[in-house]
């Protein structure tokens, strides 16, 4: 372990030693793991509060979101949680207003455990935030991706709530609104306006952390209906899932319009308003 590492490790040791109460926490449970995707628009959230559910992102602006048995909430951004940050796409330092968006959440949502890049280690803090970090290990399969040492599913969101399911010990896990799991994929965001059009990339997108996480538990992904198939993943349309059909919603029936006001001004190249 570099010097780096090895000071990031003693920062923040007691809390991965606390991270061990979520281990095997849920063993031979059944979860949801809600996405971002643009599907969610098709879809009631109230049909997935039969089950533990680990969101992600900006999940929590969804108008739905109290109707969800949301427990666990990742967020692997780096340096997300600082006043200022430097924004990926304007390339330069600006207000952090995304970060101020997720504590505003946060706070509301005081009942959920929170899973923070330890990057934000001076942040944000509270009794339900926790840090995760790889400390420069690559992903080497989810038996040795550990949230009380080197978390090593941080690639993107799927792989790190993935990664937060198989340590807790579900063994059936459902995606919803993880649009690049299916065949062709939907594109964009549920707050995002308007439809785009699908992709149809032959190489699956995060296969590795898919095809791993196969081995620990179920997994299956909903897909809007039956011209979408699971790309490597077992698949169940929407209806036959829920038994009712899917019907679309545009972003500000779903979001609030102040919500959608804040993340247009985040700088993230969201497609909040029609142009």
């Amino acid at each position: 372990m570099t010097l780096k590492n090895k000071i990031l490790n003693t920062l923040i040791k007691k809390n991965l030693i606390r991270n061990q109460r979520f281990e095997n926490l849920h063993n031979g449970e059944s979860c949801y793991i809600i996405g971002n995707g643009s599907s969610l628009k098709y879809y009631d959230l109230k049909k997935f509060n039969d089950k533990v559910t680990i969101g992600c992102n900006n999940l929590f602006a969804h108008r739905n979101f109290n109707d969800l048995n949301v427990k666990y909430y990742y967020t692997g951004h780096p340096f997300l949680y600082y006043r200022y940050w430097k924004n990926q796409y304007e390339k330069k330092y600006t207000k952090n207003t995304l970060g101020d968006f997720y504590k505003e959440k946060i706070i509301q949502y005081k009942e959920v455990s929170y899973f923070a890049s330890v990057s934000n280690y001076f942040g944000i803090s509270g009794s339900n935030i926790s840090f995760v970090h790889h400390f420069d290990k690559p992903f080497d399969g989810y038996d040795k991706c550990k949230l009380d040492s080197e978390f090593t599913s941080m690639a993107c969101a799927l792989s790190g709530m993935l990664g937060l399911a198989v340590y807790m010990g579900f063994k059936d896990i459902t995606l919803i609104g993880c649009d690049y799991a299916h065949f062709p994929q939907s594109q964009g965001h549920f707050f995002d306006h308007g439809k785009f059009s699908d992709t149809f990339n032959e190489e699956p997108i995060n296969k590795e952390f898919l095809l791993d996480a196969m081995k620990y538990a179920d997994v299956r992904v909903i897909t809007p209906n039956d011209g979408y198939r699971g790309h490597i993943l077992p698949y169940v349309d929407y209806e036959t899932f829920t038994g009712v059909k899917p019907g679309y919603q545009e972003n500000d029936e779903i979001v609030s319009n102040s919500d959608l006001m804040t993340l247009d001004r985040t700088g993230m190249k969201y497609k909040i308003f029609s142009e």
